[in-house]
């Protein structure tokens, strides 16, 4: 393992690059994949960054809304797969109908609304922040 810089750092200063030195002096569909690029290598650092505390958050609040005590995992591998085995006993319940009104309605929205938003917190944060900024604007509205 590398001290400096790290794998986050390589990527996010690769993007520059290509942002800065390579964009500029291309055109057309070059271009646009020279854009596609520098976005992916932004993504993954975001995810590098981020993915282990999402994922371990997502599978506490899975555990919690299957009524299963959250496991103790350390590695991330094992954290994946614990998540996807608990989003398909989710989608599993929520497919027969065990969502359909509630309070337990209530949690499985809440939990898969924070679960969206967490990935696109590393997809495209800005597509987030302009949807809490429309919502902020409808809270808004409301009040008046």
């Amino acid at each position: 393992m590398q001290d400096r810089p790290t794998s986050v750092e390589l990527l996010e200063a690769a993007a520059d690059f290509v942002d800065r030195e390579l964009v500029p002096t291309i055109e057309g569909a070059r271009q646009f994949q020279a854009r596609v690029v520098a976005n992916v290598m932004r993504i993954v650092a975001r995810e590098i960054k981020m993915e282990d505390p999402l994922v371990r958050g997502e599978v506490k609040a899975f555990a919690r809304l299957l009524g299963q005590d959250a496991p103790h995992l350390h590695s991330l591998d094992d954290l994946r797969a614990a998540d996807v085995k608990m989003g398909e006993e989710l989608t599993a319940r929520i497919r027969a109908g065990d969502a359909d009104d509630g309070d337990w309605r209530r949690e499985v929205l809440a939990v898969v609304r924070q679960s969206v938003e967490e990935k696109l917190r590393i997809a495209n944060p800005r597509y987030l922040e302009n949807d809490i900024a429309i919502r902020n604007a409808g809270k808004d509205q409301k009040e008046i």
